[in-house]
């Protein structure tokens, strides 16, 4: 119930912001334990926001496993290695949606048709930057192979007719996961030429959008 009256708060409090495309009230309930005894709370949750806001999409659980509706089809992929990464998503128009996934959990989120979301993809380590914290996958050993494996897994998704959006874990580090391309007190981590690099891909158009 507490839940329910701060996530109620929270839709109240930001209606009307423009920055806000749509909501997500819970994260990565994987669909183990949850299934047995909490999809009736993700579900009643699910159905107060689009009772408060029509105008936006809800995904009920962000990650691969959703528990009671899928208005879009939200997926985390940290695959570090960009042919993989696009093999991952080569037959969508066969209603493969990462396949790997799909197999390993006993297809739990079944593909049919709906808007692709990528919320969480990236999150590449940095060694410079990830003493005492953690990063996805195999770091680079260079800068240039960061940026590299950053715009290949980007440009990707942006060359996908069927990506909807995307989202790289993660802008800014946290307290245990530093791979933002930011410091956790929102000062760039590198030097102003490969910033532009790693801004310039984001604004490529989506090949949706053509």
């Amino acid at each position: 119930m507490n839940f329910l009256c701060e996530w109620m708060e929270i839709i109240e409090r930001d209606f009307n912001s423009p920055a806000v495309i749509g909501w997500c009230p819970f994260n990565e309930t994987w669909g183990y334990k949850e299934q047995e005894c909490d999809s009736r709370l993700i579900e009643g949750v699910y159905r107060v926001t689009k009772l408060y806001d029509k105008t936006r999409p809800c995904i009920d659980t962000s990650g691969n496993y959703h528990l009671v509706k899928k208005e879009i089809y939200d997926i985390h992929d940290y695959e570090q290695n960009p042919e993989q990464f696009a093999q991952n998503y080569a037959e969508i128009d066969k209603g493969i949606v990462n396949d790997q996934i799909q197999r390993r959990e006993g297809n739990v989120q079944p593909y049919f048709g709906e808007p692709i979301f990528m919320s969480e993809y990236g999150g590449i380590k940095w060694p410079p930057n990830c003493e005492n914290g953690w990063g996805y996958g195999e770091a680079p050993q260079t800068l240039e192979e960061f940026v590299d494996r950053y715009c290949q897994l980007t440009e990707i998704l942006l060359s996908n007719p069927y990506m909807i959006g995307l989202c790289y874990t993660q802008l800014y580090d946290i307290e245990q996961e530093q791979n933002g391309i930011y410091y956790y007190d929102r000062t760039p981590k590198f030097d102003e030429e490969t910033m532009e690099k790693l801004k310039s891909v984001m604004m490529k158009k989506a090949k949706i959008e053509e």
